[in-house]
């Protein structure tokens, strides 16, 4: 009898799981975005306004994303980061989460740029799956007269961490797949496949 009923709690538990991890992380989330602000709001107006930092990151989002579609804009945009690349310690932090997001998730540049593929690491027969970011080194290039391809194998459940391994382009499988489903194989552990 106490055997069938831990199962079931197990099996409960199990089904809970997934759900209890997504409000947590929804959580953590809204708590660092509404923190932004709610300091600030609540010092200037006395109260304290549940989600005014959400609100704010969306309108800031739209504004810059408005902003942005205009010279003015594009050449405010600009001497923003020119003046964030001279700051030490910000400019790599800064430079790294640009570029992974647009390697990620911005649809522009070259083709070979952001196409899933799986290869042969951390040892044969064992296979992850990455994103082709570009051309290998091309000092690697000529040292072994072969072509390289740089690839970017995501962290689970965190994919914009991870690291760059190069690899010889004969030996990178290019999948069929898209970015969003290869993100939720990684973010998922596996558990999600296409």
């Amino acid at each position: 009898m106490f055997k069938k009923l831990g199962k079931i709690l197990i099996s409960g538990f199990f089904i809970l799981l997934p759900l209890m991890i997504t409000i947590w992380v929804l959580t953590v989330l809204f708590d660092f975005a509404d923190g932004i602000l709610r300091n600030t709001v609540q010092t200037m107006t006395g109260y304290s306004i549940p989600g005014i930092g959400i609100i704010a990151i969306f309108i800031i989002s739209f504004l810059l994303g408005l902003i942005s579609n205009y010279i003015l804009g594009k050449e405010l945009i600009h001497l923003s980061e020119e003046i964030i690349n001279k700051l030490p310690i910000v400019n790599t932090l800064y430079a790294s989460v640009k570029k992974m997001n647009e390697v990620l998730f911005l649809q522009k540049g070259k083709e070979v740029q952001r196409r899933v593929c799986a290869v042969e690491y951390p040892r044969k027969g064992i296979y992850s799956i990455g994103f082709a970011t570009g051309d290998g080194p091309s000092e690697l290039k000529k040292r072994k007269r072969s072509r390289f391809t740089n690839v970017f194998i995501p962290n689970t459940p965190a994919p914009a961490t991870g690291f760059t391994i190069v690899v010889p382009t004969k030996d990178v499988m290019f999948l069929d797949m898209s970015i969003e489903d290869a993100l939720r194989i990684i973010v998922s552990g596996g558990t999600i496949s296409k």
